[in-house]
């Protein structure tokens, strides 16, 4: 099948392996999905928050030595707050939140660098690459009031880590519900869980709320790692991915460590 409305990649409905060649959406997401549901039989016991998400995955515990250099590079990010795209802005596929209300600023994706976004946060960066298996990663920023509706993603046997780096002053007001289990961010504490589990979000303050998500390998065992590599790699060099990491490098300068990041009072 060929299009010539190259505009049209990352919409709904197709899936674009070239610019010009795609395949039906719905069909291949349905069979990933039954696939997830399978795979969720190999993979740790999900979700886990806190010291029980380090213990069974120590090394994200480089997140944590590197948070004071994080949360640096995340202020500095903020400054720049109004050149950060929202989520459809760069996949138009994905979910969607009226407004600019959730933005997202990717350094990774499907194993791709974003250099031109990570020099502007080469702490984050250098932390997160040493963490083995890191598919995808990015600040997910979420205004007050805003909702992310229930849905499931599609990277079935990845992992999906959230470390929390700013969250509302009543923490228990903004929270996501992932498999019908109820959690709550607290600057610090991480959370692991599989994305395919369906999930939403609900912020039910008038503050931000920013986690650094990276999705990684689950490290399935033989022969469901063959399938869930062979899915990884078509992804990674299909036109969709292409597409947003173009749509993502939006080119915040790059930090200068050497000049202290600015001290917001609150992410607006």
């Amino acid at each position: 099948m060929e299009t010539d409305a190259n505009s049209n990649v990352g919409q709904k409905g197709r899936f674009y392996l070239t610019k010009n060649i795609w395949v039906p959406q719905e069909p291949i997401e349905n069979f990933n999905l039954k696939m997830s549901d399978w795979i969720l039989r190999n993979m740790p016991k999900l979700p886990l928050g806190g010291d029980d998400a380090l213990k069974a995955f120590p090394v994200l515990g480089e997140l944590q030595k590197s948070h004071d250099k994080i949360k640096a590079d995340l202020q500095y990010l903020l400054s720049h707050h109004e050149e950060i795209p929202a989520l459809h802005e760069v996949h138009p596929r994905d979910l969607y939140v009226p407004g600019r209300a959730w933005r997202t600023f990717l350094l990774k994706i499907w194993g791709h660098e974003i250099k031109e976004n990570t020099a502007a946060v080469p702490d984050t960066y250098a932390a997160i690459s040493r963490i083995p298996g890191v598919h995808t990663a990015l600040f997910s920023i979420l205004h007050g009031f805003a909702e992310i509706e229930p849905h499931r993603g599609s990277a079935a046997g990845v992992i999906r880590f959230h470390y929390p780096l700013i969250v509302p002053t009543e923490p228990e007001k903004c929270w996501i519900e992932i498999g019908g289990r109820h959690f709550f961010w607290e600057e610090g504490k991480p959370l692991v869980f599989d994305d395919t589990r369906e999930h939403w979000v609900k912020n039910q303050t008038d503050q931000t709320r920013v986690v650094l998500i990276i999705d990684f390998d689950a490290r399935m065992p033989f022969p469901v790692n063959l399938y869930t590599s062979l899915r990884y790699n078509l992804i990674r060099r299909s036109a969709e991915v292409k597409a947003v990491y173009e749509r993502a490098a939006i080119g915040v300068p790059p930090r200068n460590q050497s000049t202290p990041a600015p001290v917001l009072a609150k992410a607006a």
